[in-house]
């Protein structure tokens, strides 16, 4: 009782602050809960009408991929390069397996890491102060909103807020690990060196989980079939579908594929991996982490092949040492997600 005491006194802000995040996220669910729109639309819109609705849209883009001889030829360069693409990733495999099969082993060790001076409730105290900071962006958008009118549409903001927040998380993880505990930034997996071979590392590492990745996907199709559910439509693919502003969809092009993943990788991997590893191994630490990860990424068709890339990201993190390894996987997932958000992008609306 007396080691409680002490822990709140000593914590006292985390914990004002962790049950302001908590009140704050009870009124906006109930709020949330209480908009007509959201009740009307679930009587309106049934499972039935969805897929009546789906089917048409795919009529529709099947014929006019048939009638469309431009449209056509992109469909099938996109699906040459994705077949081959597999068929690459198969070989890799095989190679990959081939090797491990002969013992030979690879050196892929850029630096040694230490047990992480942080520990699981320094990543408590970074998710705290990331939803704080979310909630205060949020309040004081909405007070800025008459005056300013870019706060008035969804979609800036959720970008902007993403972007904001996403360099919030960096600074904080990077003032515990150098201004409170006095680590180097290498201990957090922020080291260059050997950068062309992990970079390498990770492309190849990418490669090889793609089969992997379409078995996964394929089958959680056959489940959500089988289950007669119907998902939702992405929020982050939404808004990409919608959006027709140049300069909106370069840089959130880019925020996605190159901004997100560094500060991802910096937090699940370099900060949070690190620290629940030193209680609970490297097994436990890598599914736990990637299943934070795919959950977090809020969508159930995603779920597990997001889950077998976050344990790929922890391996080749573990590995090497260093974050350049799943940073390049990362950063080449996302980008492959945002061509072919582009390429379905390209019919929407036919």
């Amino acid at each position: 009782m007396t080691g409680l005491l002490k822990f709140i006194q000593r914590e006292r802000l985390y914990i004002l602050l962790l049950i302001f995040v908590i009140l704050l996220t009870i009124m906006a669910l109930s709020a949330d809960s209480r908009k007509p729109e959201s009740k009307s639309r679930k009587a309106q819109v049934s499972a039935t009408a969805v897929k009546e609705a789906q089917a048409a849209k795919e009529a529709r883009i099947d014929k006019a991929i048939r009638e469309n001889g431009h449209l056509a030829a992109v469909f099938t360069i996109a699906s040459l390069l994705i077949l081959l693409v597999l068929i690459i990733g198969i070989v890799v495999d095989v190679m990959l397996l081939s090797r491990r099969f002969y013992g030979k082993k690879d050196n892929m060790r850029t630096y040694q890491m230490p047990v992480a001076s942080w520990n699981i409730w320094d990543v408590g105290r970074v998710v705290v102060l990331f939803l704080f900071f979310g909630y205060m962006i949020v309040i004081i958008e909405s007070i800025l909103a008459s005056s300013v009118p870019a706060f008035r549409n969804d979609d800036f903001r959720a970008v902007f807020n993403s972007s904001l927040l996403d360099a919030i998380s960096v600074i904080l993880i990077i003032y515990f690990i150098v201004g409170q505990y006095k680590n180097k930034l290498k201990s957090v997996g922020i080291n260059f060196k050997n950068f062309t071979a992990n970079v390498l590392y990770g492309v190849i590492g990418y490669l090889a989980a793609i089969p992997v990745l379409f078995f996964v996907l394929i089958l959680t199709a056959i489940i959500i079939k089988l289950a007669n559910y119907t998902p939702k439509e992405q929020v982050v693919v939404a808004m990409f579908m919608r959006q027709t502003n140049p300069a909106f969809l370069i840089y959130t092009s880019i925020f996605a594929a190159i901004a997100g993943p560094i500060a991802e990788e910096l937090f699940f991997r370099g900060f949070m991996y690190s620290a629940v590893k030193k209680y609970i191994g490297i097994f436990w630490a890598t599914m736990i982490t990637a299943s934070i990860f795919a959950f977090l990424h809020g969508h159930v068709v995603g779920f597990l092949p997001i889950m077998v890339l976050g344990i790929l990201l922890a391996y080749l993190y573990e590995r090497t040492g260093t974050l350049v390894s799943s940073v390049t996987v990362h950063m080449l997932h996302n980008f492959s997600m945002v061509l072919l958000v582009f390429l379905a992008k390209s019919v929407n609306g036919i």
